[in-house]
């Protein structure tokens, strides 16, 4: 894999990821490599804050593209400006007990009447 594509992936890992378990953010320190092949990579995640552990798989696609380093930093870029239109709306991300409550609640309706009595 080439490594300015190794670094792009490593960058947007980074920037987007965010602990399922307590929201937190990530550094380069936090990523540890597993394993490579020619498209993909396989990283494991230590969140700093709650210590979960995740496994991140990353993988490439190769379409006839010239991956120079204006085409991947157009990518960053892009990136980076999803990441903030994404930080401005504020979207509070959807927790285990939500789903749980919903299911219980769910439980309890016979009907669809029921369901507008919640």
């Amino acid at each position: 894999m080439n490594y300015l594509i190794l670094k792009s992936i490593i960058e947007a890992t980074v920037m987007n990821f965010r602990c399922k378990e307590c929201s937190s953010t990530i550094a380069d320190g936090n990523i540890n490599m597993l394993g490579m092949a020619w498209n993909s990579i396989n990283m494991e995640v230590n969140c700093p804050n709650c210590k979960t552990q995740w496994i991140v798989k990353a993988e490439i696609g190769f379409m006839n593209q010239n991956w120079t380093p204006e085409v991947l930093n157009n990518l960053k870029n892009t990136m980076q400006n999803i990441r903030e239109w994404w930080e401005q709306l504020n979207v509070e991300s959807i927790k285990d007990s939500d789903i749980m409550n919903i299911r219980e609640n769910l439980k309890k309706c016979s009907s669809v009447e029921d369901l507008f009595k919640l």
